[in-house]
């Protein structure tokens, strides 16, 4: 059972009416559409019911759940960013061509932008929350949109969760002249880093992969 739920007063099993006595390992939640219902203890939960909640002990993160403003309780994956910092990073400093950084250390997503990234990079993100934060911490940089296209290079040397986006010509890749910026991942991307880009970024970095494959 969840540590938040565990913690809640008056838990009592649905079927068998006795209560929490101190120790809720085994006991679950029974969920409707994301609203909390009611709890089985171990004795009454079918063997269906406990293969479901050992799935869901092995993906969900039970330490990060949030209310939306529906009172529903929503747990995100393991391993999956649930939160985001955006700043500045020790590489911008000695390399000018990188516009943007991003890497996963779950479950914190981090993105580090510096003052000559095209202020349209922050389009990158799927998530709003993202978006916006990336987009005010480009604007307080003075970054501003720029007219250059995107290009993806996979790079096996690259760690899986990280995505670099670099002048082109400073990876010697379409000649000075190209004018994009190159989006450089590892073919091995953590798919939960992959999965913070918009599905239109997303779909046109899986289809570099799989041209490489």
């Amino acid at each position: 059972m969840p540590e938040a739920a565990a913690e809640a007063a008056d838990i009592v099993c649905d079927r068998c009416k006795r209560s929490v006595q101190g120790d809720s390992d085994g006991w679950n939640v029974v969920l409707d559409k994301g609203y909390a219902v009611g709890y089985l203890c171990p004795d009454c939960q079918t063997a269906e019911e406990n293969a479901e909640a050992e799935v869901h002990e092995a993906t969900l993160d039970y330490g990060a759940g949030q209310v939306d403003e529906d009172g529903r309780v929503r747990w995100p994956q393991k391993g999956a960013c649930n939160s985001i910092a955006v700043g500045g990073h020790g590489a911008m400093r000695e390399n000018k061509a990188i516009h943007l950084l991003v890497s996963l250390e779950p479950p914190v997503l981090h993105v580090a932008v510096g003052p000559q990234s095209d202020a349209r990079l922050s389009a990158l993100f799927g998530n709003e929350t993202c978006r916006k934060a990336v987009h005010e911490e480009m604007s307080g940089k003075g970054a501003e949109p720029g007219t250059r296209g995107l290009a993806y290079l996979v790079d096996s040397d690259m760690d899986a969760t990280e995505v670099w986006v670099v002048e082109d010509q400073a990876m010697a890749v379409g000649g000075a002249g190209a004018h994009k910026l190159l989006v450089i991942y590892s073919p091995e991307i953590d798919p939960h880093l992959l999965g913070t880009f918009a599905p239109e970024y997303a779909d046109s970095m899986r289809e570099a992969i799989h041209a490489q494959r």
